[in-house]
């Protein structure tokens, strides 16, 4: 008897607990809200939050949170965002902790050729494809795609203007292809948002299913390591090698601290080697039909004139 009574004092503890908790994470929300923070940081905090619930941590007690996050999170990157989440939990409902000290694992994202994006890209549904041709030709990240309107995409001017972004990135006007505008015109025009939802949960699972089709059909597992994300480290990558201005580059991610863009400099360096740095087709326009000419088929204006009226261009080979 004094077996059972100690278990229906656990569980009506328990269950006190994570009413709590629940309590909390929802005062912790509006607390957010009120400071401006998006809504998509608000989900992630929430997110976190339950997911250290649902691992038996009182989030209300940060040495339980300590314990559950030494133990039953394994990865120190992971352990680490934790940590990061949880620090601004404590801060606002005025608890104390000492942090701990982990420290994030730098990682090299995967990059794909494009052949492989392609190849993904015309197996995937009507939706979904727009979905990740929009990702391919403008970086977004994929809770930013959800959240365009109808009014976001300027089919004159083919250009998706980006009024939402993610991660404390800046706004910014993304061109876009014919092709492209033409795919997100034959979108069923059902709500305000282009694509209908704003639910990334949803995007993932229906990406996660086509990607495991097409890897199977194709034999080819490289697939399965695409993600939404993926398309904006490739773009990324392919225009740093393209132009060799970081700056550039900086301006497409809409990064605010170029220190966050620079690692696709390592990445360009080890993908495509030293030996593409300086090799470049060279030609010289003796006039503006000539250098317009040029430009058409992708070389750039390097200098001139050297006394006789020629420009140089060049193109990476």
């Amino acid at each position: 008897m004094t077996e059972v009574t100690r278990q229906e004092t656990a569980s009506r503890e328990g269950t006190t607990q994570t009413a709590d908790a629940k309590g909390k994470i929802i005062e912790f929300m509006w607390i957010l809200k009120k400071q401006g923070y998006s809504e998509q940081t608000i989900r992630s905090y929430v997110t976190l939050l339950n997911t250290l619930v649902a691992k038996g941590a009182n989030i209300l007690d940060p040495e339980d949170v300590k314990k559950a996050i030494a133990t039953k999170l394994k990865h120190p990157t992971t352990q680490w965002n934790y940590c990061n989440f949880y620090d601004s939990f404590v801060k606002h409902m005025k608890l104390t902790w000492e942090k701990p000290r982990y420290k994030p694992r730098e990682k090299i994202p995967f990059i794909p050729t494009e052949q492989e994006l392609d190849q993904l890209i015309s197996s995937t549904g009507w939706k979904i494809s727009v979905i990740l041709q929009t990702a391919k030709e403008t970086a977004m990240r994929i809770g930013e795609i959800l959240r365009l309107r109808w009014e976001n995409v300027d089919p004159q001017r083919r250009v998706i203007i980006i009024d939402d972004p993610e991660k404390g990135s800046k706004p910014g006007i993304s061109p876009i292809s014919q092709n492209l505008v033409e795919r997100i015109l034959r979108l069923p025009k059902t709500t305000d948002r282009i694509f209908g939802t704003t639910k990334v949960t949803t995007a993932t699972s229906t990406l996660t299913q086509a990607r495991k089709r097409i890897a199977q059909k194709l034999n080819n597992p490289r697939l399965l390591r695409i993600t939404f994300h993926t398309f904006r480290h490739w773009k990324a990558t392919v225009e740093y090698h393209r132009t060799k201005d970081i700056l550039h580059v900086q301006e497409l991610l809409r990064h605010r601290n170029i220190r966050n863009t620079l690692v696709y400099i390592t990445i360009e360096k080890g993908l495509f080697g030293q030996q593409c740095m300086d090799e470049y087709h060279v030609k010289v326009a003796d006039n503006v039909e000539e250098a317009a000419k040029l430009v058409e088929v992708g070389f750039e204006y390097v200098t001139g004139d050297y006394g006789d009226g020629g420009k140089i261009f060049r193109k990476r080979k």
